[in-house]
């Protein structure tokens, strides 16, 4: 079971203390100069909620606050521009094995058109995590291709790009992703995934993109999967707000 945080905003819509993830997104992403930071115990949360947040290494919205400089430059060479649509897929595991989740950044013609997150689970791992990501990121693009739209897939997971475009075909001919042989790791959702990807690929283009070197749209991605782990998203739901420079500035896990 997680344990429990508590969490101290001394700038944004809402101030004080809270100890949902949930209510403290709602009051700093969106606001101009908002700090915010989380701590294990409501005694030290207390504490830094009668300190100046400098004090703290608080958590800022500001632009300056992240850690990693994104590019427009940096984006448009991640994305090809034969296609219509690019969908960036990350997952994130905090430790791991530990609190896990997924998420995506959906681009349109360049653009930022929409975010999702979820699937947390409590005792994951970053490999699965990887998995889930891009499994909804494949079926997100097979929505797309029935809209007649051109679709890449961009996923900084070596581990879960290989599964479907080199070793997933030669699993499935050996049985294992069926239980026969050596043991396989997830196999279950990668013969899930498997199924999707042989029906989109010849219609998709999927390649892995570089982490955490200012992509926006992998930066984003890993924004999604730091929030949905904070807020324990079960479900894989779109996130609502777009705001970018502020989802830039929190923390990622």
């Amino acid at each position: 079971m997680a344990k429990q945080k508590f969490y101290v905003v001394w700038a944004g819509k809402n101030t004080g203390i809270f100890n949902n993830w949930p209510e403290v997104q709602k009051s700093v992403i969106g606001y101009k100069g908002a700090k915010h930071k989380s701590f294990p115990t409501l005694v030290e949360a207390e504490a830094a909620l009668r300190k100046p947040p400098e004090q703290t290494k608080a958590s800022s919205s500001s632009t300056k606050g992240s850690k990693i400089p994104t590019s427009s430059t940096q984006l448009a060479a991640a994305m090809s521009p034969f296609f219509d649509v690019h969908i960036f897929s990350d997952g994130g595991c905090d430790p791991n094995p530990g609190e896990a989740a997924s998420g995506v950044a959906v681009y349109e013609s360049g653009s930022l058109k929409s975010l999702y997150h979820g699937l947390y689970e409590p005792n994951g791992t970053n490999n699965t995590a990887e998995l889930n990501a891009l499994h909804q990121a494949m079926l997100i693009a097979h929505k797309e291709l029935k809209q007649g739209r051109k679709v890449q897939i961009l996923s900084d997971s070596t581990y879960s790009v290989n599964s479907m475009t080199l070793w997933g075909e030669g699993w499935k001919r050996s049985g294992r992703l069926f239980g026969k042989g050596k043991a396989l790791a997830n196999r279950e959702l990668i013969a899930q995934m498997l199924e999707v990807y042989i029906e989109i690929a010849a219609h998709i283009n999927l390649v892995h993109v570089k982490a955490h070197i200012g992509i926006e749209g992998n930066e984003l991605a890993d924004r999604m999967c730091t929030l949905a782990i904070r807020g324990k998203v079960v479900d894989f739901e779109p996130f609502e707000e777009l705001d970018i420079p502020a989802l830039l500035a929190v923390d990622s896990c």
